[in-house]
This record gives structure tokens, sequence and C-alpha cells, in this order.
């Protein structure tokens, strides 16, 4: 017998549907503060070109943008953490995250990480700068966003008209020290040298790398004793020295030298090189040369950091994955920095071929990338370091009294840590 079809009364379903668990609520407003010490346009741009992007993806997180100079910064963050009120996402400077790890302040992102990305993805050597307690197998306390690094910048024109050949992979500082001596010039006729083979800027990039490509480091492998006192490192600034003050073919300035065009090449970073397009330097990069015991490219990172304290942990990964992920280029860290992101770092768009500076050698140079230390305290023994040798510099004491003397002052800086 054919059975008649099964109908449901109006009452009766609508009595089913209240009995129903009730449909999801959009999901939970969640308010992310980020607090960061890019100001001005940086402010504006990270605003810009991350934040809102973000938001319209994940509406239902909205991101209050904090922004105060740098040394504001690190007033106000402990002060944030003190009293409860720790931001959710932070950029984390290489040279506090190992002080930041060790008082258990950061967040552990390595499982973070290890969960939803790939490490194929990323050049992951400036990942190292930010690991605690170790930068060989440490676990990661940041995540970078971008990072810059060194190398040999030198004046096309200068070159062409000195008839010598561009500088490549083969060479060495002892290279580019005997190179440096054809571009001696007096320019005006008054009898004093006005152009240069070579300008030694003493900033954070320069020495430290210095120090390990002849052998040496400045601290030991648990950043307990300072190991700058050493032949290496003495034989190192000599070095350099000795190429100011007794070739007479290096100045000792700034990188402004080299804008101006008084000296042929100079070790500058990444970011340089945009600025040397703007002021119409014709100027091209290579890979930094070699020194006695190895090649190092001094490399730092720009990152992220969760502190432990932190109320949206879960929303401010979510954040960092999108930063780190984005295959367009931001304006903030742009065509100065390279992107973590291979996909991006290694596109036409940030490549840029059609321009000066052949960007390439930048991807090229990450092989010999290093971090070198940053770490303990290096706040207060960092300015130590450059005060210290820049006598030697300048010819106003002995690079053996300069490193003995700035190695005992850095001593007290890490015994404080």
């Amino acid at each position: 017998m054919r059975q008649k079809p099964f109908r449901l009364s109006l009452a009766l379903v609508a009595a089913l549907l209240l009995a129903l668990p009730a449909a999801s609520s959009a999901q939970e407003q969640v308010t992310l503060h980020y607090f960061t010490w890019a100001t001005g346009s940086g402010s504006v741009q990270i605003q810009e070109d991350w934040i809102e992007p973000f938001q319209e993806k994940f509406p239902h997180i909205k991101i209050e943008h904090e922004a105060v100079g740098f040394a504001e910064f690190w007033e106000k963050l402990p002060v944030y953490i003190a009293t409860g009120n720790a931001p959710d996402i932070i950029h984390m400077s290489v040279g506090y995250v190992y002080d930041y790890a060790k008082m258990g302040l950061l967040e552990n992102l390595q499982p973070y990480f290890d969960r939803d990305l790939n490490p194929d993805d990323f050049f992951m050597q400036p990942f190292d700068a930010m690991r605690y307690p170790s930068m060989v197998d440490g676990d990661l306390y940041g995540i970078p966003y971008s990072f810059i690094l060194t190398s040999l910048y030198y004046n096309v024109d200068m070159f062409n008209n000195a008839g010598v050949a561009f500088p490549d992979e083969s060479w060495t500082w002892e290279t580019a020290r005997e190179i440096s001596r054809r571009f001696v010039r007096d320019t005006t006729g008054d009898g004093v040298v006005d152009k240069w083979g070579y300008v030694i800027d003493n900033g954070d990039y320069f020495f430290p790398s210095m120090v390990h490509a002849w052998g040496g480091s400045i601290l030991n492998e648990d950043y307990t004793q300072v190991t700058l006192n050493s032949p290496e490192a003495i034989e190192a600034l000599t070095f350099f020295v000795e190429w100011a003050h007794q070739d007479g073919s290096a100045l000792v300035g700034s990188n402004g030298d080299f804008t101006r065009q008084n000296a042929a090449m100079a070790l500058m970073t990444t970011m340089e090189l945009p600025y040397m397009r703007e002021m119409g330097v014709n100027s091209d990069v290579q890979i930094v040369p070699s020194g006695p015991a190895k090649r190092v490219v001094r490399l730092w990172p720009d990152s992220f950091a969760i502190p432990a304290e932190a109320k949206h942990k879960a929303e401010a990964w979510e954040f960092i994955k999108y930063v780190i992920t984005r295959d367009e280029m931001d304006r903030y860290s742009g065509e100065r920095k390279i992107p973590v992101y291979k996909s991006l770092a290694t596109s036409p768009e940030w490549l840029q071929a059609d321009l000066m500076g052949n960007k390439m050698v930048f991807i090229q140079s990450i092989m010999y990338g290093e971090p070198l230390e940053w770490r303990p305290n290096w706040g207060a023994w960092g300015q130590l370091l450059r005060r210290g040798i820049a006598p030697a510099l300048l010819g106003e004491m002995s690079p053996t009294e300069a490193i003995i003397r700035t190695a005992e002052a850095i001593q007290v800086e890490v015994d404080r840590e």
C-alpha cells in the first residue's frame, strides 16, 4: 500500500526550530594594541599598508596602533608590562630581544611558527638574530618581517674615469685597499687630497663584521666574557688604521662622503640604494669583500614580538602571519629592506631590475649573512665599541690600546646583565 506523504504542521515546524541550538553568532570582536617606534610617515604606512588591509580580511579584529619615538618606546614598554597592560603586538629590536626573552617578558613564538609556517618559504638567516638563548638553536622570541645587510657600494663614474674594473666576488679587503690607491686625487690643485678610494664609517655594522672577518669575536659563545682583546681584533683595526693613515687612500668619515662622491667605495646597507638613486649618485653594489678568515655580511632584521602577558595572542599571531606572507611590497619596509618572504624578495616588483643598482647582489649576499653579537645589554656596550675604537681610527691612539680599553669597558656592561 502506498504510504501517505509525511507532513508537518507549521506550528510543529516552528516548535522544532525553536528547540534547535542557536546559530553561531558573529565572531567575537577583539581589539589589539599594536605598539611601535615607527612615527611620522612610517606610522601612516603601517596603518594604511598593513593594518587596514588586515582589518578588511579579519573584520572581527580591530587594531589600535600607537607609535612613539624609539627612546620613548623603551621607556613605556616596561611600564605597560609591569602594570598589566602589555600590548598585544610590538616591534622588537635585535639589540633587546635577548634581554627581554631572558626576563620572561616575550612569548615563545617557535611553536606558532612550526605549526603554521614553512621555513622553506623564508630567508631564515635573519630569524637567528631573534632566537634565545642561542642564535644557533634557540627558540624564536621575535619574528622578522624584513631585514637589511651590508654591501660594498662603488661609484660607477669614478671607477670608469679611473679605468678600474668594477669589484667582483673575488675581492678581499686587501684587494679593496690596493685598488683604493688609484682614486686618490687633489682635484682643486691646492695640495690637499679631496678624493679617496674608500670611506671608513664607524657605524654599528663596520667593526663587529671586521673582527669576525679576521677570525675573532666580541663575546664568547654564552655571552658572558668579552673576547674582543685578541690578536685578530687588533689586526683588523690596525688594517683600517693603516689604510687611512699610512696609505692615505681611505678617509675616516661618514657615508655622506660617498654620497658627495668624495670616495669611490663604502660599506653601506640595503637602505642606502634608494637614497643613491634619489641623489643621482651613479653607484652599484657588490658582495662584501672577504677577510683573512671569512666573508662576513652583517645582517639584522626588523621584527614583531608578542609580550608574554598579551591578552590576545592568537589574533596577534594572525596579524604577524599576514604581514610576513604578503606578496606585494609595502611602503614601510618597501624597497629599502629585504622581505623575509622569498617570493616577494625575488619578485620583479622588489628587485626593480630596470633601476640603478643590482639588488640581486643583496639576495646573493644572504648566504654570508651573520647577525653577530647583539647581546646581552647591547644597548649600553654597542656605543662603547664605536666610541672605543674611534681614537685609533682618527690616529690618536694605537689600535692595541684602543682594543684593550674597549674590551675592559664592554666587560663591565656585560657583567651588569
